[in-house]
């Protein structure tokens, strides 16, 4: 029995409201780990930094072997790799288990469970003329769990972190029954046939490629900056631990409306042109943290307008990687896109507390955050052709 694109809306949204929700959450545990354990904040963040480069490499080569081995299969081993990769960290708390745990097997596991396959699940499922919206909806189930996460991980954290760490593990396991009935191969030819489009070349050689990998390099800076030292950020600046718990919430809440509304917007202007706005709009915002002098009231309007534009960029970027690629290679190809998000992500995390370490300030990470931001948005502006979208056939 095929599954309903509806319902394949709402489970792509469930899991990845577990996928980002548990790995966006794992900034809250670096504040008591560093008081607890001694480790400086330079380690703790680079074995997060590790996870989102590992994260970025695992997409794309998930991607590859599910075409070998079957998505679900793939999925099924992703799952396991991050429960695993938490569990272990909060059972035996040494710099390697967190560096091999939370980093390397984390990050293995949230790549082969994150947007690539499952968006591209919705893809083939979703009418044409419903896609747009339908991208929106799941790609909101991340945003969803950022703001369920954000408000429950910082009330286990106060109980204990290893106890946190552990109901983050234990939560993956969740996306295992949830994958099978989206994942699993359908009957032959049951599948919404949808537009495709013939290679254009080596994708380096793609500039429309390199436009959107470049945005998400930048996406990948800013989302993993923030999410990893906000809570470092907002204790350094004297206020309580609690508002950066808030301010996250209020990031995931509000993501829930902007990334339905991007997703459908996309659905009727080029997507580039709205990347451009976004990036323009988080530029402005991060360079705003920089001027104005910290507070909790500061940090809530940041998350409100942070969150309309939090992981807007998603829905959009599968769009268009789905309108220049087409569908048979959206996968691999956001994975690609992907990787290079993970990439920025990486400079982030890590650069983040580097940065903090050596000046005792995070003022160079949101100057630079502002900089990219205008660099990302310039190099949408090349990009302003829409290829011709096929009619997609009307299944009987």
């Amino acid at each position: 029995m095929q599954l309903n694109w509806k319902a394949a809306i709402a489970l792509a949204a469930l899991i990845l409201a577990i996928n980002t929700g548990a790995r966006q959450a794992m900034g809250f545990m670096l504040p008591p780990m560093a008081s607890e354990l001694a480790w400086g904040m330079g380690s703790l963040s680079f074995a997060l930094a590790i996870q989102n480069l590992v994260f970025g490499l695992a997409a794309p080569i998930a991607s590859k072997l599910s075409d070998r081995f079957g998505t679900l299969s793939v999925f099924l081993v992703g799952s396991l790799c991050y429960a695993v990769g938490m569990g272990v960290t909060a059972l035996w708390p040494t710099p390697t288990v967190w560096m091999l745990g939370a980093g390397v097997l984390a990050g293995i596991g949230i790549g082969a469970t994150t947007f690539p396959l499952v968006l591209a699940a919705v893809t083939r499922v979703v009418p044409l003329q419903h896609r747009g919206i339908g991208l929106g909806i799941a790609s909101a189930g991340g945003s969803f769990g950022q703001l369920v996460y954000s408000v429950a991980t910082p009330m286990l954290v106060l109980i204990d972190w290893k106890i946190a760490m552990l109901a983050l593990g234990a939560s993956c396991l969740l996306l295992i029954p949830m994958a099978l009935p989206l994942l699993r191969r359908p009957p032959a030819g049951s599948e919404t046939q949808a537009e495709d489009v013939p290679s254009q070349g080596p994708l380096l050689q793609d500039r429309r490629f390199l436009a959107l990998a470049g945005g998400f390099f930048v996406c990948g800076v800013h989302v993993a900056f923030i999410a990893t030292h906000l809570p470092n950020f907002v204790v350094a600046c004297g206020l309580p631990l609690n508002v950066a718990g808030n301010t996250l919430a209020i990031i995931g809440a509000l993501n829930i409306a902007g990334t339905i509304l991007f997703g459908a917007w996309g659905g009727r202007r080029h997507p580039p042109q709205l990347l451009m706005l976004i990036y323009l709009c988080r530029a402005a915002l991060v360079m705003a943290m920089v001027v104005i002098p910290p507070s909790s009231m500061l940090l809530y309007a940041f998350g409100a307008i942070m969150g309309v534009l939090w992981l807007s960029t998603v829905p959009l970027t599968s769009q268009a990687v789905a309108l220049y690629f087409g569908q048979k290679r959206q996968a691999f190809v956001f994975g690609m896109v992907l990787a290079a998000h993970q990439v920025g992500a990486f400079l982030g995390a890590w650069g983040g507390g580097v940065v903090y370490q050596l000046t005792g300030s995070y003022d160079l990470l949101w100057i630079a955050s502002g900089i990219f931001g205008l660099l990302a948005a310039l190099v949408h502006w090349p990009v302003r052709r829409e290829p011709k979208r096929m009619v997609q056939p009307q299944l009987a």
